[in-house]
């Protein structure tokens, strides 16, 4: 049987499809690899650019730091510093820990306080996860009629178990049975695991965490926060919470530095530091926790994030 004829012209045709498919399928290997080179410069860029902020903003904290070591009770309440370092300016957001929430010694009305005023939860589920914030840090294993111990975690399904202990980071707070994501957010920029006081200096504190003491009054909260930051040397607190005010000092700090990144981007490094440690460290300042530096859009509410 003989192989079937293609006159020369279908020949010549059938190669010049061929030729055309393998330039098309060369050209979209190259432009795959044209937009995947072009992905990691952006990638490798971006990582530069973040790093060279991260490295802005320790250089502003450790200036604000010294600041603070000359003169630490010009920082006895919340302070901004603008610092520049290598020609780019760098606000500094300095806030003593003893005008924030310590989530390891506030009673349970503070809590529900905190939960109500600052991330606007509803009393009842306030008071809930007040009670398992306290059953949570505390030794013992029976819970509170609200609260929840080994026996409520495994109920709900969940993978984390009560630490019976301190918590140790304010992330420590996503374990507890109930806290959600969007709960976290509003009220991480108000709480702290370094302060060991029960109570709150309002002198200190930052507006949200007045807004918590006041119970949701916004005028009262600006009341205080305006004479205070009028300087004024008799500040009026009696219309605050007086069960948890407290006006002794703290030689403990966050500090948060907003570092511009390009023009609609920033990147707040935070890291808490004890300006006043004992004889034996040898160092003017001791950093008691560092924070992953965080990307935000623009500079605005920075104190909350």
């Amino acid at each position: 049987m003989n192989p079937p004829f293609f006159p020369r012209g279908a020949q010549g045709g059938y190669a010049l499809v061929a030729v055309l498919w393998m330039v098309s399928a060369l050209m979209l290997l190259v432009s795959a690899l044209v937009f995947q080179a072009r992905n990691e410069l952006r990638t490798v860029t971006a990582v530069r650019e973040m790093a060279q902020a991260e490295a802005r903003g320790d250089a502003a904290i450790q200036l604000a730091l010294r600041a603070i070591a000359a003169d630490m009770k010009g920082f006895s309440a919340q302070r901004s510093l603008d610092v520049e370092f290598d020609g780019e300016g760098v606000r500094v957001l300095v806030t003593p820990v003893n005008g924030l929430v310590a989530i390891n010694a506030a009673s349970e009305p503070l809590l529900i306080a905190l939960f109500a005023h600052g991330a606007g939860l509803d009393p009842a589920t306030a008071q809930t996860l007040a009670q398992r914030v306290i059953d949570w840090r505390d030794p013992d294993n029976a819970a509170l009629p609200r609260g929840g111990e080994i026996p409520e975690y495994v109920a709900a399904g969940v993978p984390f178990r009560p630490r019976s202990a301190a918590f140790e980071a304010p992330e420590d707070l996503m374990q507890v049975l109930g806290m959600d994501l969007e709960t976290y957010d509003k009220i991480k920029g108000l709480i702290t695991v370094d302060g060991g006081s029960a109570r709150t200096n309002p002198l200190a504190a930052p507006f949200e965490v007045l807004l918590v003491l006041a119970q949701g009054n916004a005028a009262v909260a600006e009341r205080v926060a305006a004479a205070r930051d009028a300087g004024q040397v008799q500040v009026d607190t009696t219309t605050l919470m007086q069960e948890f005010i407290d006006q002794s000092s703290s030689s403990r700090f966050r500090l948060k530095a907003i570092v511009p990144v390009g023009a609609e981007r920033a990147i707040v490094r935070t890291v808490v530091v004890d300006a006043a440690p004992p004889p034996s460290s040898r160092l003017p300042w001791v950093v008691l926790r560092s924070e992953r530096a965080l990307g935000i859009d623009g500079t605005a509410s920075v104190a909350q994030r």
